[in-house]
């Protein structure tokens, strides 16, 4: 839902086509911050390679009839930017 960060506008985001994969929620150890955090992937199921930028501190925004919502921070070339994923469960 986020370019670097930024907001994509709606026309944008209608034509992103979706991506299909499993969703992995796990606590991972975090070397930068010397802890664990909260980890979200999208993993696609044949090669097992993620299909997004994992997400760092994870936080469930919403759950409701088979529509989620997780946001956290996707780190790309040693920057971290704010994303939300809209996930519908199949």
């Amino acid at each position: 839902m986020r370019s670097q960060g930024r907001n994509l506008p709606s026309e944008v985001m209608m034509q992103v086509p979706p991506r299909v994969g499993y969703l992995l929620v796990e606590q991972k150890r975090d070397a930068e911050l010397s802890r664990n955090t909260l980890r979200a992937r999208l993993v696609d199921d044949k090669s097992g390679n993620d299909i997004l930028p994992e997400l760092k501190s994870a936080e469930l925004l919403q759950a409701k009839n088979k529509v989620m919502r997780i946001a956290g921070l996707e780190c790309i070339a040693k920057t971290d930017y704010a994303q939300t994923w809209p996930i519908e469960v199949l």
